[in-house]
């Protein structure tokens, strides 16, 4: 709360600054749940957007709890992204996966952020990092069109040249990071635990709730919030 209330006070008094939130997750370490959809979304915008090249003065917001906890590395959330513009082509099956490896769940309507749903031709994603849908338009494999779109109404109310599109979720599951996770774990738990309902799901290329508090498992290394900041970035602890 006192995050999001330093954020609102910075931009109504200096709204020439780029200010950037970076919450923790809203579930317990190890716990069965897996963070928000919403939270993710943020914390992977935030992480993109120190990535960026600056055009003034930011300004990044975080907590303690979010600062501890260790977080992708820069080049490995360059590299998860992915850039949607007209003329695109690219199979339905092959979207479908990739969404899938970055975290998005489908459903029949997408209100929520990580969600997307398939009707058609056309493709509806709430993505990290902007604020509406993203609705994306086919003819065959071809991108004919992006649109933003209204998730309380579904009506589409605006068009966009592209977008780059990001993760979903912290765990990022393609064939290295299970062929990763299936090693480390057995190391870790002995060739016993792969009856585990998590071992068995990652294996199978399913996701499961929680699996992102064994993220370490998952990646070749991970970093601190530190590592996305510049090294004459002003820090200030209250």
């Amino acid at each position: 709360a006192e995050m999001r209330a330093v954020a609102e006070a910075a931009t109504y008094f200096a709204p020439e600054l780029d200010v950037i939130e970076f919450p923790a997750w809203d579930c317990l370490p190890y716990d069965r749940a897996s963070p928000a959809l919403s939270v993710s979304a943020r914390r992977l915008s935030a992480l993109h957007r120190l990535q960026g090249k600056r055009e003034g003065p930011q300004l990044l917001v975080t907590t303690v709890n979010a600062l501890l906890q260790r977080v992708l590395t820069p080049f490995r959330i360059r590299e998860s992204v992915r850039l949607l513009m007209p003329g695109l082509e690219i199979g339905h099956e092959s979207l479908i996966g990739l969404l899938r490896r970055q975290g998005y769940q489908r459903s029949d309507t997408a209100i929520d952020a990580g969600e997307f749903a398939v009707r058609g031709s056309i493709f509806d994603i709430v993505p990290s990092g902007l604020e509406q849908g993203l609705r994306l338009d086919f003819f065959g494999d071809e991108l004919e069109t992006l649109r933003v779109f209204d998730t309380a109404t579904q009506r589409s109310t605006g068009t966009l040249d592209g977008h780059l599109l990001l993760p979903a979720s912290e765990a990022l599951m393609d064939e290295d990071t299970v062929k990763r996770f299936r090693t480390r774990y057995r190391e870790k738990f002995g060739a016993t635990a792969t009856s585990d309902p998590l071992y068995t799901a990652v294996s199978d290329g399913r996701r499961l709730a929680g699996m992102e508090h064994w993220l370490p498992l998952f990646e070749e290394r991970l970093v601190t919030l530190f590592d996305h900041l510049d090294k004459n970035d002003v820090i200030i602890f209250d």
